[in-house]
Parts: C-alpha cells; structure tokens; sequence
C-alpha cells in the first residue's frame, strides 16, 4: 500500500510509535501544517483526516549533520539546484533534514556557499538546515582525503566574513593549531557548534577545547591521532568528556567490534552521520569528485585513489539498520542516535522528537524490514514508496 495523505491537518494512528522513546498502546499524532498538534490516546474528532499507520514503525525523521553529497550532487557544486537534488532525493533514506557539509576550501570559496545558505528555505523535500563547515580551519597533518594546501590557520577576521554571509550550524576545527581555542570561543559564542576533527590533538587540548565551547568529535576515530595508553588524545577525551560522537556506521570506516562497543558503552552520546559523498544513493561504482578530489567509489565504500577513505556511500536508512543489526541497539536507541541526538548536538529542540510543538518531521519503517517506506517533512508527505 502506498502510503497517501491528502490535506495539511490530520491525524496519523500507530501503535508501533517511537518518540523517539518507545510509546505503548495505540496513539495519536495530530499534525497541523509544519508542527505536532498533540499526542494523544484519544482517536481524533470527525472531520479530520485519520492516516492509519498502525501497521508500520513511526518514528522521528532522520537528521544528518555531516554529508558532502548525495545522488549526483555535492555541496561544494554552490548551487540551489545541487542542494535541492540532495534535498530531494534524502527523502527516500527517511532524512528529513540534514547539514550539506563543505570540504576544506578558502574562504573566498565558501563565502558564495554560505550566501547560498540563506535560500535553504526554498528547498522542497528534506531541509537543508544550515551548512556545516568541515574546514578550512583544520590540521594539514590529518587531512583526509581533503586538500591540506587549502586548509589555514583561523582568524576572527575570516570568521566574522564568513558568518555574515549566512548560517553554519556546526564548523569542524583542529584545536591544536594556535589560537583555535579562541576561535572554538569565537564560534560557540555565535551559536555554531563545534566539532573536533581532523587534528592531532592531545589530551590535554581537547580539553581546553571542551572547556572553549566544543561540544562535537567529527567522525569519531577517523582522522585523529589513535588512542595509545599513555596518549590518550581526542579519543580519550570523547569518552571521558560529555561530546557528542559522530559516527559512520558503514562497517567500513570502524571494524564493526568497534560500533558494538560505541553501541554498548557511549550510545547516549552516539551521533549517526553519513558523510555521504555524491555516489551515495546512486548504486553505481565508478569516479566522482569530492570538493578538488577524484574519488574512486565501489560498493561499499569511496577512496582517494591511494585508498585512503573519501567519505562515504552511506544512508542514514542503512546505518540506522546497522546500529540494530550490527551494534545491537533496540529501536528507540537507534531512533535517539539518528534524530534525537544529531538534532540536539546542533542546538535544536524541535526536530529528532515527536512531540507537542515539534517539526512533524517523521520517517515510517515496515516494520519487519526497517526499509523507509514514507516520509515526512514539516507535515508534508515528500516520499512514499510506490508499490
């Protein structure tokens, strides 16, 4: 059955209801244009339109803070019609809204991107929120797949440019790079989060940074120096520090061990993300680009062509599935982990949650498959699954 909803005030019935918390009993959800009505155990008066859903998962929508690119398009391409794509397309993976995420690039390279930002509102599908800046301000010793010539040491000239430009909501930084762990101030103080990422920091850094105003570790384990006993460094540091810990659960840029042990011991903190590149969601092995790189993508992951990792091919959909099927989390935990927690390590209290006053952002799940079969977006149905 495809699922259909015909008018902007309605009703939907479950009993299989995620908040994300896990809800017994049959409920309610009224939906009036962008936001939750209520939630109620109380059916609906005549005359509004009742959506049964009662044989399906119903959760809150899926919201990636960290993706390049997704079907064909990549941020960095600085167009409303690329964002619009990757907007439109997310829809089917049960993302309701999402961070596009820059490559480390100058600043006179992003401030159009930034510009570009304050037209998101126009975007139809999933909502692209702000941007999240994953560079320049980061370490040419860690670069990733990222060109380290473009990358440089950030300044509160270059900061205050950039803001009024338009709206980041998350910003990746190295805090060892000198006088970072003002600008993490600098940043913090302007509502940006930041994350920690691409760095060789120490322990001892981290912890300033923490101190500073980060509140994020960017791909945790992934471009940082390696946890040693006698070096702990930014991974130490997320376990002992209250970060968020952002986390590509494609069995490919951790050994699956590794995501049952996060699942195990840190999922109140676990942030699922993609870092999706424009191969995701294409199925289609081959060479794309990533900001200035050729990346090589076969099925299951994309790499420079020395095999280091270029971001990913990853689905929120998919590593949502993974965190169950491989970490071990039950439902609610995996709905906290993909929209709870991702939503709220962004400041925002009204979406990754269903309840009175939030965005009616909400994917739908078969519920024996998990596959995404609606979804959708400040009321309004932007994917359903044909049948």
């Amino acid at each position: 059955m495809t699922i259909q909803i015909k008018s902007n005030h309605y009703v939907i019935k479950a009993d299989r209801f995620y908040a994300p918390e896990p809800i017994d009993g049959t409920v309610y959800i009224e939906v009036n244009n962008s936001r939750i009505e209520q939630v109620s155990f109380e059916p609906p008066e005549r005359g509004i339109e009742l959506v049964d859903l009662t044989d399906y998962v119903v959760g809150p929508g899926f919201v990636d803070v960290h993706i390049h690119g997704f079907a064909g398009h990549d941020t960095m391409e600085g167009t409303l019609e690329a964002i619009g794509s990757m907007a439109e397309k997310l829809a089917s993976t049960g993302t309701t809204a999402f961070l596009p995420t820059t490559t480390g690039a100058p600043v006179e390279t992003l401030k159009p991107i930034m510009q570009l930002s304050n037209s998101f509102t126009q975007v139809k599908g999933a909502k692209p929120l702000g941007l999240h800046l994953e560079g320049p301000f980061i370490s040419k010793k860690v670069p990733g797949a990222m060109d380290p010539n473009l990358f440089r040491q950030a300044n509160k000239g270059d900061i205050m440019e950039l803001l009024s430009e338009g709206k980041a909501l998350m910003v990746t930084m190295a805090p060892e790079i000198e006088g970072h762990l003002d600008m993490i101030e600098l940043f913090a103080g302007y509502g940006v989060s930041v994350s920690l990422g691409h760095t060789s920091t120490d322990y001892e850094t981290a912890a300033k940074a923490y101190a500073k105003g980060a509140t994020s570790i960017t791909h945790y384990f992934n471009a940082m120096s390696p946890f040693q006993h006698r070096q702990p460094g930014l991974i130490g540091a997320g376990l002992l520090y209250p970060f968020y810990l952002q986390f590509i659960a494609d069995g490919v840029h951790t050994h699956i061990a590794t995501m049952k042990i996060m699942c195990k011991y840190v999922k109140d903190r676990l942030v699922l993300i993609t870092d999706a590149t424009m191969a995701a969601g294409l199925g289609k092995p081959g060479k794309y680009t990533l900001g200035n790189r050729t990346i090589i993508v076969d099925e299951t992951s994309a790499r420079l062509e020395n095999g280091t990792l270029a971001g990913s091919v990853l689905a929120m959909d998919k590593g949502f599935r993974n965190l169950i099927n491989i970490g071990g989390l039950s439902l609610s935990e995996a709905f906290t982990c993909a929209s709870l927690l991702p939503a709220k390590s962004i400041g925002l209290k009204d979406r990754g949650t269903i309840k009175k006053g939030s965005m009616a952002d909400m994917v739908i799940l078969n519920k024996e498959t998990l596959q995404v079969e609606a979804t959708i977006g400040e009321g309004n149905l932007i994917y359903a699954r044909a049948d």
